[in-house]
């Protein structure tokens, strides 16, 4: 049986798009982007199997969200029809919106037939590679090049405002084992100098 790798979920975060939102990080990805903050999970084995009722179900259980965001790894290298079934299992139960990272461009994605049934379930895509020299602080882009494709008119009026914003925030995160977890888009820069003081202290870091 077909099913989808996911490398860490989380219920609740205020970080990676508008209001307060699940986020599923997906296992792996083939365009290894230099400087990618994301590079270590996709490399390990460390994921789980989950197929899309689950996942939804998962989703279903997180309560006063406003939607689901889907970062990776790169989400749009999960087999298509599983991806497509778990996104209508959500909006069939729901008014989530969702968000969802790419390393393509629009463009790239429009050239694959089976890729339509999955855009067509997505609010908001935040699209391009990331490239560590345009790398700026933009609010939920890790570099200037990638672009807000409001694939449905929720959020749409929000455009202007997304693109202006500059600041970036992150959710930190130590379970009972020492092992810490960051949510967000941080910079090259920041992770560097925090896995070497953490490294200094014996504590294991996950950047998702």
């Amino acid at each position: 049986m077909v099913t989808m790798q996911v490398a860490r979920k989380k219920s609740h975060c205020k970080v990676l798009g508008p209001g307060l939102r699940s986020v599923i990080w997906f296992h792996g990805c083939c365009r290894k982007c230099p400087g990618c903050i994301a590079d270590t999970m996709n490399e390990t084995a460390v994921y789980e199997t989950i197929c899309p009722e689950k996942l939804a179900d998962w989703v279903s259980e997180n309560k006063n969200i406003e939607g689901i965001t889907l970062s990776g790894g790169e989400p749009l290298m999960q087999p298509l029809d599983e991806l497509a079934k778990f996104l209508t299992l959500v909006k069939r139960q729901s008014d989530l919106s969702v968000l969802c990272y790419t390393g393509y461009t629009l463009e790239e994605l429009q050239e694959d037939k089976e890729m339509k049934n999955v855009l067509l379930l997505i609010d908001v895509l935040i699209d391009g590679e990331y490239r560590q020299e345009l790398d700026k602080g933009q609010r939920w882009r890790g570099s200037g090049n990638q672009r807000f494709h409001f694939l449905t008119p929720r959020y749409r009026n929000k455009a202007g405002e997304w693109y202006a914003a500059n600041e970036r925030q992150i959710e930190i995160e130590l379970d009972m084992n020492g092992k810490l977890q960051i949510s967000g888009v941080p910079s090259r820069d920041f992770i560097n100098k925090l896995t070497a003081e953490l490294q200094r202290r014996e504590i294991n870091v996950d950047f998702s």
